[in-house]
């Protein structure tokens, strides 16, 4: 039997079309800065959507992908509170910034405190979640709900969603025949 995925082009086709991610896509593009957080495979997809965005436009992007960190916050201010510390640490705020928390279950208690953190500041926010937030308490902060059942799914969606942003920016993802031939030339040898 297969992993189901739900679908998952079809899921991004159909949010993508919502408001809300117009609303995402507006505050990518006008960000100078973005900082990237979400729990467990949620923090994997932050870190990599940091890696390549902050790559592949010109945007400084950010995410507490340090262990040694995130452990010295948690220990020192609580777990529930390990972004909103980061973020008082190292957001600028002059800058046109957008923070971007991924939440399968769209009610990290980490995430949410720090986006109202974040809004509180003037920054735009957004959260890209599994399933509606039922503790998401602030109409400020902007929610794009792809409406899983499970989190592998809403994970790669995520993981889906930032190149969608990228390329929603005029960006591109180089391709994998173009980076061959960048690297080794067109007959598959490397370059001395």
């Amino acid at each position: 039997m297969l992993t189901v995925f739900e679908g998952l082009e079809e899921k991004l086709s159909e949010a993508v079309e919502t408001e809300e991610w117009k609303t995402l896509q507006k505050q990518f593009n006008e960000a100078e800065v973005i900082y990237m957080i979400g729990n467990g495979g949620n923090m994997a997809v932050a870190s990599h959507g940091a890696a390549d965005a902050t790559r592949l436009t010109n945007k400084k992007v950010h995410c507490l992908d340090s262990q040694s960190h995130l452990t010295s916050i948690a220990n020192d201010h609580g777990y529930e509170n390990i972004f909103e510390r980061w973020l008082e640490s190292y957001a600028d705020l002059d800058k046109k910034t957008l923070v971007l928390g991924y939440s399968g279950s769209g009610n990290s208690a980490n995430v949410l405190g720090a986006l109202r953190w974040s809004d509180d500041q003037g920054f735009d926010t957004t959260i890209i979640t599994g399933v509606k937030s039922v503790r998401l308490d602030r109409q400020s902060i902007n929610e794009v709900c792809f409406d899983n059942i499970f989190f592998h799914s809403h994970e790669i969606l995520s993981v889906m969603s930032f190149y969608e942003l990228i390329h929603g920016a005029g960006h591109a993802c180089p391709t994998i025949k173009a980076e061959n031939e960048r690297k080794y030339g067109t007959k598959g040898t490397k370059h001395v």
